[in-house]
């Protein structure tokens, strides 16, 4: 055994103290292991460790470099010349297969450890060395110490919740100071059991809320505005039917003086938006999810309150700026991106229904229906990134100065901040403006002749979502697309096979391959898109409504197309490459660098590495299932 000597006075410690896990282990734990620890020697082809033997020793990579490899030879604790010399030729492919490469930082072969034996081989592939820490120490310290009881999963979504243990610490930190009385809290509106659907959504609009309680003998239920048009829109009910049938009267309710933090840990609990606020027997009004994760910013219910009231183009222009900081905010303080996104996306629709309310004269809202498009659509947009809208026009309507009004509702989003789309997909855009029916006829062209660029502006329009005016106009061109859908199911494989068309930036080593021209790699094309784009394709072949990405997944699993704990994964490698992309983009923000989806992994820490990598697996695998539910191998 080769001890520590002059050459190897490295700082075990501080070596140690930099690897997750072990960063954090209590202090005493740290140094007991540390000074444990030796220092192995290893040349170039030797076997550090032998497939079928017991280990002896946890490996922490010093420098150099060693291959796990899977070899159905019989290896001695040294290659021998010819292989040698192939190893050191690169030429390794005929002696065996590498499954992965271990580099300074890295350690392995911690499951060896815990199973008692080694599944693999593992030989050095340059001179390197590495400290050991000894099998009876390592297995002792797993048995006492969480940190490292729960350190070695081999599913991402495990491997995430240890990552995000400090995140989720900083936003407990910042709610067990806040009470939900220190949120916004709607004041409570009452109807009786007997208003009709109408006169709930009459009242709803009066006083500017989602929901509205409704009074049944003694009994309150809640109705929301998902409930009238779930009632009205999909169920075909008359707008006179009773709303009180529609009610929730099993109400889930907190105290004003219970903490923010356990009414979060409520509404994830039962899966709802919005608690009762008791005082006692009395109901002082309804918190609603959105103003809960406000509170966690300084400034998001400020540019919240001025958007609603803004009188012109200059209060919402100084509405809109303050948006990265909000961001920045809820981010440092560990709010989960996928909050974060329906945050931004909920702040950014107020903008531009605020905008068109104000460009926009009465008889134009009331005949026509802005709409989002792509990642906004989706409720998946961070940062402010191009504008993607459109507008639908009620058959036979014709408002004569529509140009002015288009033209001016682009330029005012540009002098917010939001970048023009280099496709053009804008309202200004007189493709992306025009009636019921000339869109009902696109949606033809798209699905029956399908080209290479109607594919991508059917992907952008099938996750639309109306922003201001009347949404029955969206209803109707969304439930023609999906009967010209059912007439011609080929056209889901066509449309499907976009996910493999970028390849996932993994190389055969499981090494990440950059591109040349600016050594990064590009997170939505490697990864994001691919996830996006294939849930997209399975959720219109099962005419889902969802159009959230991890709505549509959770909906997908239910319906058992794939394993719930697949399902898992794909959700948690979707949601830790949106995390990164955000991450590189509010930090090139702050440094006044256009935006873009792409990111060095040197940036990132060992661990951060390990999940990329891992997420990169996950969209590999579910290429792979992809190609198979609509047969892409036998598409030309």
């Amino acid at each position: 055994m080769t001890t520590l000597d002059q050459r190897d006075q490295v700082d075990q410690k501080t070596f140690l103290a930099h690897l997750h896990p072990f960063s954090q282990l209590p202090e005493p734990e740290l140094e007991r292991l540390a000074g444990a620890l030796t220092v192995g020697h290893y040349q170039t082809g030797e076997v550090v460790l032998k497939a079928g033997e017991t280990p002896a020793w946890l490996y922490l990579v010093i420098d150099g470099a060693v291959w796990e490899v899977d070899s159905e030879q019989t290896l001695s604790s040294r290659l021998n010349e010819g292989a040698l010399d192939a190893l050191k030729r690169g030429n390794h492919s005929s002696l065996f297969c590498v499954v992965a490469p271990y580099t300074s930082e890295d350690v392995f072969d911690a499951s060896a450890l815990l199973e008692g034996i080694s599944r693999r081989t593992f030989i050095a592939s340059e001179p390197t060395r590495c400290y050991r820490l000894s099998r009876e120490l390592f297995l002792q310290a797993v048995q006492t110490q969480p940190a490292l009881a729960s350190a070695y999963p081999q599913k991402i979504s495990q491997r995430l919740e240890a990552l995000h243990g400090a995140e989720q610490a900083r936003e407990v930190t910042a709610f067990t100071v806040a009470k939900i009385r220190d949120a916004y809290i709607h004041p409570p509106v009452f109807v009786a059991a007997d208003a009709s659907i109408h006169q709930a959504a009459l009242a709803m609009k009066e006083h500017k809320t989602n929901s509205v309680l409704v009074q049944y003998d003694d009994e309150i239920g809640i109705v929301t505005a998902t409930d009238l048009r779930e009632a009205a829109i999909i169920q075909r009910q008359s707008v006179d039917a009773p709303v009180g049938p529609l009610a929730t009267y099993e109400l889930i309710g907190m105290a004003p003086d219970d903490f923010l933090f356990n009414a979060l840990l409520r509404m994830t609990h039962h899966n709802i938006n919005r608690l009762v606020i008791r005082d006692g027997p009395t109901i002082q009004g309804i918190l609603e999810q959105i103003d809960l994760l406000s509170y966690l910013s300084n400034h998001s219910h400020l540019i919240a309150l001025q958007i609603d009231r803004a009188v012109s183009r200059g209060d919402l222009k100084w509405a809109s700026r303050d948006l990265v900081n909000v961001i920045g905010d809820l981010h440092h303080q560990g709010v989960k991106i996928r909050y974060i996104m329906q945050l931004v996306s909920e702040l950014n629709r107020k903008m531009l229904r605020k905008l068109f309310d104000l460009l926009a004269p009465p008889e134009l809202l009331a005949n026509a229906c802005l709409l989002v498009l792509g990642s906004e659509g989706r409720e998946e947009q961070v940062l402010k990134t191009d504008q993607d809208n459109a507008l639908i026009l009620r058959d036979g309507f014709s408002y004569p100065d529509l140009e002015r009004v288009t033209q001016e509702f682009t330029e005012c989003l540009l002098d917010f901040g939001y970048p023009r789309c280099p496709g053009n997909i804008m309202v200004s855009n007189p493709y992306w403006t025009k009636s019921v029916a000339a869109f009902k006829d696109e949606l033809f062209q798209w699905i029956v002749h399908p080209t290479p660029e109607s594919f991508l502006q059917f992907a952008i329009f099938c996750d639309a979502a109306a922003v201001a005016g009347d949404d029955n106009l969206l209803r109707h061109v969304k439930d023609h697309m999906h009967r010209l859908l059912g007439d011609h199911r080929a056209f889901y494989s066509q449309f499907a096979k976009a996910t493999v068309a970028f390849e996932t930036p993994l190389g055969f080593f499981t090494n990440f391959v950059l591109e040349k021209s600016r050594n990064e790699l590009d997170l939505k094309k490697g990864g994001i898109f691919p996830i996006v784009h294939g849930v997209r394709s399975l959720a219109l072949e099962y005419r889902l409504p969802q159009s959230n990405t991890v709505d549509r997944i959770l909906a997908l699993s239910q319906r058992n197309l794939f394993q719930p704990s697949f399902g898992q994964e794909l959700i948690e490698a979707f949601t830790y490459l949106s995390t990164l992309r955000a991450e590189a983009g509010l930090e090139k923000a702050l440094q006044g660098l256009p935006q873009d989806n792409y990111l060095n992994p040197k940036s990132l820490n060992k661990l951060k590495r390990e999940l990329l990598r891992d997420s990169f697996k996950v969209v590999n695998e579910f290429k792979k299932f992809i190609t198979y539910h609509f047969k892409l191998g036998m598409i030309s």
